[in-house]
């Protein structure tokens, strides 16, 4: 399990601050934001996913703890953003959302083609 965070979390950091580059986020400041607040979010989510897979081994409770974890992720990167990106070009509430989705079904493409 410790290598699927660890792999989880390094894509997700790649995925999402090659988003963020793109939006325009450069500074060293936030670009620490970005990678704190994925740190916070993205192995809580690996994790209880991981270990919601391991117990109920039902697909129907997987994909809605995947779909609460992932409102919950967007949620509180918002909130980090919000408080603590000096970047006001976009709001943070839709960096969130356009990081997620966009690393969520990156995530879903690799799974797939594993």
């Amino acid at each position: 399990m410790v290598k699927s965070l660890m792999t989880s979390l390094f894509l997700t950091l790649i995925i999402e601050l090659t988003i963020t580059v793109l939006m325009g986020i450069r500074t060293k400041e936030d670009i620490r934001v970005i990678i704190c607040a994925n740190v916070c979010t993205n192995p809580v989510v690996v994790y209880i996913v991981n270990c919601v897979s391991i117990i109920s081994g039902k697909l129907l409770i997987y994909w809605i703890t995947v779909a609460i974890l992932e409102i919950f992720a967007v949620i509180v990167e918002y909130i980090i953003y919000k408080k603590y990106l000096k970047f006001n070009r976009i709001n943070p509430f839709v960096i969130s959302l356009m990081c997620n989705v966009i690393s969520f079904g990156t995530g879903l493409v690799i799974n797939y083609f594993k």
